[in-house]
């Protein structure tokens, strides 16, 4: 099934890594959508607190 997410490559401790290994099997999710989660999570967060962030996706390429 195609997606229209892009990958993003960076670097984790060995035990954040294996940490969040653990949490996305229990929560019956792979590690990577256990982080796209915890990041949207994050973004949320943030912009309850500071306000929406706009993006303009031309800039961004």
């Amino acid at each position: 099934m195609p997606t229209n997410k892009l990958p993003f490559t960076f670097h984790l401790d060995e035990d954040v890594l294996l940490k969040i290994k653990i949490i996305a099997k229990a929560e019956t999710r792979s590690a990577s959508n256990l982080l796209e989660f915890l990041c949207k999570k994050c973004i949320r967060e943030y912009e309850d607190a500071n306000g929406e962030i706009t993006v303009d996706k031309k800039e961004e390429k």
